[in-house]
C-alpha cells in the first residue's frame, strides 16, 4: 500500500504555537504605541454616534507604521458599538478609476451595478440616489489613495463624493491612507475646500517600540522558549534601519520560524533570521516601489543604471527627465530613498575638488526596472 507523502512529516521540535499571529492580514486585539493615533481617529468618527457627520481623515506615514491596521481596528470597534455606520475598504492600487470606485460604492449602498456596459455618469447617478436613501453612514476607506489622486479622474471622483454630500445633505466619511504626507496639498482648491480633512501622521516605530510589538506577536505565535534570546532584538534593529517597518520584522520572524521548523531545529536562531532578512528585504523593496512618488522612481531608475553614480551626475540626468526641482530637493529625495533602504551611498574623495557622494541601488537593475514598469 502506497505511503502518503505527508505521513510522518511532523517534526520533533515544535516551533510555532499558532503562526497566524504573524500573517500580514492578522489584526491584533491591541495596537501597541498607537494610542494617540487611535484616539484622533475615534474623535473624528465620534459624531456618527449622535447622528452627525464624521470628519474626513487623511492618514499618512511610512510603510509598516500601522496605518491600515489602526483604521481597521477603529472601524471594527465602531461597528461593534453602533449600527449607525458601515465601512467599505477600497485599495486604490486595485481600484484606481472613477468608474470602478463609483461601481463599488453603488453596490455597497445597495444599488447593484453590472461590471460592464454602464456609463460612468449613470453609475454616478445611481450612487447619489443610493446615498440619499441609505439608512446608515458609510465610512469609505481609500487605501493607497495616491494611486487614485495622481490621476485626473481621481480628483473628479473625490469631487463627486464630496459634492453629493453637500448637495444631498447626506452623511459619508472619507478616510484616505497614503505614504505621502504632502499628498492632499496637491489637490485642486475646490476639492481641498470641500474635503476639509483632519490629518493624522504616523511616525516610524523606534527600535524599543518594534521590540515591544515583536514580543507581543511572538508570545502568541511561537511555542515557549522557541526563540533564541537575540532574535527579537535583532529583528527590531533590522526593521528600524528600514525606517521602522514593523511588517518586515514580523514577516522575517515568520520565515525564520519556518526555516527552523524545516531544519527540525530546537529553536529559531539568529542564522535563521538572517536568511529570512535576505528574502524579506528584497520582497519588501519590490512591493515598496509602488509607494514611491514619481520623482523618487525617476531617481531610482537613474541610480540603477550604474554600480555607483555620483550626485552631480544624478542632478544632470534628472534635469533631462524632469524639471522644477532644486538640487536641495533632489538631495532630500535621495536621503529619503536611502532611509527607505532602496539605495546606499558612500562618500568619495575628489582630491582638490573636495568630496561627493556616490549612490547605488540595493535591487538588481532588471528586477527594479520590472517593478518600476509594473507600478508606473
Amino acid at each position: 500500500m502506497k505511503r502518503n507523502i505527508f505521513e510522518g512529516s511532523s517534526k520533533e521540535h515544535v516551533i510555532f504555537k499558532d503562526e497566524k499571529y504573524l500573517y500580514p492580514e492578522y489584526l491584533p486585539e491591541r495596537l501597541p504605541h498607537r494610542d494617540s493615533e487611535i484616539n484622533s481617529l475615534v474623535f473624528s468618527l465620534q459624531p456618527v454616534l449622535k447622528g452627525g457627520k464624521p470628519q474626513n481623515v487623511f492618514i499618512a506615514g511610512s510603510t509598516g507604521t500601522g496605518k491600515t491596521a489602526t483604521v481597521r481596528y477603529v472601524l471594527n470597534e465602531l461597528q461593534e458599538y453602533s449600527d449607525r455606520a458601515k465601512s467599505l475598504y477600497i485599495n486604490c492600487f486595485e481600484f484606481n478609476s472613477r468608474h470602478s470606485i463609483l461601481s463599488k460604492l453603488s453596490n455597497f449602498l445597495g444599488s447593484a451595478v453590472p461590471r460592464r456596459g454602464t456609463a460612468t455618469d449613470e453609475i454616478h447617478s445611481r450612487f447619489v440616489e443610493a446615498l440619499r436613501k441609505t439608512s446608515f453612514v458609510p465610512i469609505v476607506v481609500l487605501d493607497e489613495v495616491d494611486q487614485l489622486i495622481l490621476k485626473d479622474e481621481g480628483e473628479k471622483l473625490l469631487y463627486d463624493i464630496l459634492r453629493a454630500v453637500e448637495m444631498e445633505k447626506s452623511r459619508i466619511g472619507l478616510i484616505m491612507i497614503s505614504n505621502d504626507i504632502e499628498l492632499t496639498a496637491k489637490l485642486d482648491a475646490r476639492v481641498k475646500s470641500s474635503l476639509s480633512e483632519e490629518k493624522i501622521i504616523f511616525s516610524s516605530y523606534s527600535p524599543a517600540q518594534l521590540k515591544d510589538i515583536l514580543k507581543e506577536r511572538s508570545s502568541f505565535a511561537f511555542a515557549a522558549n522557541a526563540l533564541a534570546e537575540d532574535v527579537i532584538p535583532l529583528a527590531a534593529a533590522h526593521a528600524s534601519k528600514l525606517g521602522g517597518d514593523a511588517r518586515v520584522a514580523i514577516e522575517a520572524l515568520l520565515k525564520a520560524g519556518r526555516q527552523a521548523e524545516k531544519e527540525n531545529s530546537e529553536k529559531v536562531e539568529v542564522r535563521h533570521l538572517k536568511k529570512a532578512f535576505e528574502v524579506a528585504d528584497s520582497v519588501s523593496l519590490i512591493k515598496g516601489v509602488k509607494h514611491l512618488i514619481p520623482n523618487e522612481k525617476t531617481l531610482l531608475e537613474i541610480i540603477s543604471t550604474s554600480s555607483g553614480i555620483q550626485s552631480g551626475e544624478i542632478f544632470s540626468e534628472f534635469s533631462k527627465k524632469s524639471s522644477g526641482l532644486s538640487e536641495r530637493r533632489i538631495r532630500d529625495l535621495l536621503n529619503e530613498l536611502e532611509k527607505k533602504n532602496f539605495i546606499v551611498s558612500e562618500t568619495v574623495e575628489l582630491g582638490n575638488k573636495g568630496k561627493t557622494r556616490k549612490f547605488s541601488s540595493r535591487l538588481p537593475r532588471e528586477i527594479l526596472v520590472k517593478a518600476l514598469k509594473e507600478n508606473s
